[in-house]
């Protein structure tokens, strides 16, 4: 099933609004019972009910497709040495993602939803904006982990299963590197000053996922 309907409709949230404050909540505020709030108040209005195993791919190849793109970005913005080879193998490996998940819509006879245009409300990918792009990805690192822990009791097909626990797992690592990169700049994370900032991930819905994504998709 394509999963481009159901961005369509996700795009009528006003998505200047949405990503302000999907950022502060996320990036700013941290990571808390006010997210669920808030994207809550975002999402669609659609029950778990019906969503298949392809259509959560579909929605992992579109937040994959944002994660290549903040990255490659991100790499223009001049970091210094270490931060700068996390982000060339964390691309590389987002990549490896897209190519995974793609390959195994087709798997299912299904075609790939198309790599959208994405923009970031304003911001530059600069040297004198690092803090800022290590906020977003932070946030947007912090969105995909929850959608693959959301998505998890919902697949069927236990192979897909274990490609969603697997990718997970990579994503909240680059959480923890971001965390750890952003504070080496001298900046500050939600929680404690440390890369690993949380026991337990926090899981968000297929709806809530996609409106976080869509809030990032140019028109």
């Amino acid at each position: 099933m394509d999963l481009e309907p159901t961005l369509e409709v996700t795009m009528n949230v006003d998505k200047v609004s949405t990503r302000r404050n999907f950022l502060k909540v996320l990036g700013v505020a941290g990571v808390s019972a006010g997210l669920v709030g808030h994207l809550g108040d975002v999402a669609l209005a659609q029950s778990n009910s019906g969503i298949t195993d392809v259509d959560i791919l579909q929605l992992a190849l579109t937040a994959e497709y944002l994660a290549t793109d903040v990255y490659q970005k991100a790499l223009m913005a001049k970091f210094p040495g270490g931060i700068k080879d996390y982000l060339e193998e964390a691309l590389a490996q987002e990549e490896t993602h897209v190519k995974a998940l793609t390959d195994t819509i087709k798997a299912f006879k299904a075609m790939p939803v198309a790599r959208p245009k994405f923009t970031y409300g304003g911001l530059q990918f600069v040297e004198a904006n690092q803090m800022k792009i290590l906020e977003t990805m932070i946030a947007l690192e912090t969105a995909f982990t929850g959608a693959y822990l959301g998505a998890i009791p919902l697949i069927q097909n236990k192979d897909v299963l274990s490609a969603a626990a697997a990718i997970a797992m990579n994503e909240e690592s680059h959480l923890a590197t971001l965390r750890g990169g952003l504070i080496a700049l001298g900046g500050m994370v939600s929680g404690r000053q440390v890369p690993n900032g949380r026991a337990f991930g926090l899981a968000i819905t297929p709806a809530q996922a996609t409106a976080a994504v869509t809030s990032f998709i140019a028109k």
